[in-house]
């Protein structure tokens, strides 16, 4: 029942990662590949219907959290109070800066909005990254489960670990490089014209980034991560999991060669899964690892008795059911939305 929870907990994340991953990379681009107001708004409206419904699933994620394993929870909220405090300012901070713009006529504040969705999104990538890069290296967790990090010390990877060393650092700027590509590819499905051309070699340029930082990353886990050497020797097939995520990644760029544009967005978002997914089995059983293993927390030490876990259940399932529904509704008609908007803007 715990590897139930822990594999509905990781679907709930990466499904957050990957819808409002395009949300964010979208926010960082917009600057790069609008050159107009006019541009500005064709790129900010392909993910206006969304982008707010999108963070829903951080929200069930949490939830999950909570009732699955919530000593995890308690531990990471406290450890993690100065990033989380962070990632909340800049949602809120985001969420501004793409509504705002629209009750103003004034360029300059037009401008400095923009700016500042850049800003926020960007941020928001990288401090994502770095985090997940966190919980994978291991944090110095104490008897009682607790831990306490600050931002940074000297960048190396030893017992008093900062928020910041060069393996986070690394994996955010990896993300960063994932995300914008998964938002170029976003853009180049739901955009046409200079828009769309521009958004097609952004997509290529961070594909090649993308490749090349994913390798690199993958090695360092593997040496920053000792656990990861235990279970893929132990689970060789867990190697498809990696595997799999690279020749999604190539997908990706198949497919938008052959201009099947929403194939490729697609691709991307199953690499996204497939990455997420092989660092989680890499961890397994860990939920949440400490440079001392003695400390580590675990799917079996952080949550209720499986007879608990199994009531939750029953009330889990018609939830997600239901938020299922609603996204399912959602992108069905956001065609139409964006349509109806393109016409508005012409009369």
């Amino acid at each position: 029942m715990e590897t139930l929870w822990y594999i509905l907990l990781l679907l709930m994340i990466s499904t957050y990662l990957v819808l409002d991953g395009f949300d964010l990379g979208v926010g960082v681009l917009h600057l790069v590949i609008a050159k107009n107001r006019q541009e500005q708004k064709q790129v900010i409206q392909s993910i206006a219907p969304v982008w707010d419904g999108n963070e829903v699933w951080l929200i069930a994620a949490g939830g999950t959290m909570m009732l699955a394993f919530p000593a995890f929870l308690s531990s990471m909220f406290s450890g993690f109070y100065l990033p989380l405090t962070m990632v909340v300012w800049l949602l809120l901070f985001r969420a501004i800066s793409i509504e705002l713009p629209h009750y103003f006529s004034d360029s300059l504040w037009v401008h400095f909005w923009n700016i500042m969705l850049f800003i926020s999104s960007g941020l928001l990538i990288v401090i994502l990254g770095a985090a997940l890069a966190n919980i994978f290296r291991g944090v110095p967790l104490n008897a009682e489960g607790t831990f306490f990090e600050p931002l940074w010390t000297d960048f190396r990877i030893s017992k008093q670990t900062g928020i910041l060393d060069w393996y986070t650092v690394l994996s955010g700027v990896t993300s960063a490089s994932i995300f914008l590509h998964h938002g170029s590819l976003w853009l180049v499905a739901k955009t046409d014209g200079l828009v769309q051309q521009r958004a097609r070699k952004c997509a290529t340029s961070f594909w090649l980034t993308t490749v090349g930082l994913i390798i690199v990353t993958l090695i360092a886990s593997y040496v920053v991560q000792p656990h990861t050497k235990e279970n893929f020797a132990t689970h060789p097939w867990l190697i498809f999991l990696p595997l799999g995520a690279l020749i999604f990644l190539a997908g990706s760029l198949f497919f938008r060669i052959n201009n099947w544009n929403m194939s490729a967005f697609l691709s991307s978002a199953f690499f996204m899964y497939l990455l997420f997914f092989s660092g989680a089995a890499a961890l397994y059983p860990y939920i949440l690892p400490g440079l001392n293993p003695e400390y580590s927390l675990t799917i079996f030490n952080t949550s209720p008795p499986p007879e608990e876990l199994q009531t939750t259940l029953y009330w889990w399932i018609p939830g997600i059911i239901l938020v299922g529904i609603y996204f399912t509704i959602m992108f069905r008609s956001l065609p139409k939305v964006i349509s109806v908007i393109s016409n508005q803007e012409h009369h």
